[in-house]
């Protein structure tokens, strides 16, 4: 009887020592979280579950975005950094490592290479990955120097060609890959030819990779915007040289295409940058155009044969 008694008595301290053990390592977790963002829903979740701050961190996914300090990239690392993100930007204008923005030029694939695998080493894989990176150009096919047309396919094309085969080597199932196209790949504008092909070059690079690597268990998606508030358009080089072939036109769409910068009337980057981030963590199709009037214009493409929506668009762009 009396070892019996000894028995439950120590039992029971056993077993209210483990319940306040318990408690206390419930407490400290939840100070870790709280430590690392008030604001993180993720990591207060960890938390109650009675996750330790080196658990939670070896589950936090990792994601690589080109081109995220200024824009809709600067935007998007933010809302991946919200929600517990590893977040890593790469980028020319990138120089704080230990922040995880890393200087590099897409169009370098050894240093791309270098780079991502850096990343890989720090993290232990790699779960997404944002091509977002791009550059823009205005000027006619025929006089718009060569060296320009060239950067722009090697920044939109080559560039998300190289960090993707990077990334690649480190992804598993489950992994994502967003290709930041344009509304310019799927309907064109006159003295946009450059841009628009490099454009129409990623997404046939996403749409095929998304078939390679669809058995992988590695999801694909091209996202196609409209105009967005950044200071892309801004941004872009201007090569307005004419000759008779044709006379005031490209003065023309360069003012149409300022006014429009200038009118306020494109999307917010906040808002487009939010409903692009749904689909980047979300999405499953394979294409998302980002925009109403953009979706109308596409249902209108479709439904018209292509001299007669070419002849549409030629009226409005220029």
């Amino acid at each position: 009887m009396q070892s019996e008694a000894v028995t439950a008595t120590y039992t029971g301290s056993k077993t209210s020592g483990l319940a306040a053990g318990k408690r206390r390592l419930n407490k400290s977790t939840a100070e870790a979280a709280e430590e690392r963002g008030k604001n993180n829903k993720k990591y207060r979740q960890e938390a109650k579950k009675g996750k330790t701050e080196e658990t939670m961190e070896s589950t936090k996914k990792t994601v690589v975005i080109t081109g995220g300090t200024s824009g809709l990239g600067k935007a998007l690392k933010e809302l991946y950094r919200r929600d517990g993100y590893n977040v890593c930007d790469l980028s020319r204008s990138c120089s704080d490592e230990a922040n995880d923005e890393y200087t590099c030029d897409v169009t370098d694939e050894a240093q791309v290479s270098e780079v991502v695998d850096k990343i890989a080493a720090k993290y232990g894989r790699i779960d997404a990955v944002v091509n977002n990176a791009g550059a823009g150009v205005f000027g006619t096919a025929e006089l718009t120097p060569m060296c320009e047309i060239k950067r722009i396919m090697n920044v939109s094309y080559f560039g998300a060609l190289y960090v993707t085969r990077a990334c690649l080597k480190h992804m598993g199932e489950g992994g994502r890959i967003i290709f930041m196209s344009s509304i310019s790949a799927l309907t064109v504008t006159p003295f946009h030819s450059a841009y628009c092909s490099a454009k129409a070059a990623e997404l046939m690079l996403g749409e095929a990779l998304r078939l390679e690597l669809k058995k992988a268990g590695i999801t694909v998606i091209c996202i196609c915007p409209g105009e967005i508030a950044t200071g892309f358009s801004a941004n872009k080089k201007i090569f307005a040289q004419t000759n008779e072939r044709y006379l005031d036109r490209v003065a023309k769409a360069e003012k149409l295409a300022l006014s429009r910068s200038a009118s306020g009337k494109r999307m917010p980057a906040e808002k487009a940058a939010l409903k692009i981030y749904r689909k980047c963590i979300r999405g499953r199709k394979a294409l998302y155009i980002i925009g109403g009037k953009y979706k109308f214009f596409r249902i209108v493409q479709r439904l018209t044969s292509d001299t007669a929506f070419l002849n549409l668009t030629g009226i409005f762009a220029s």
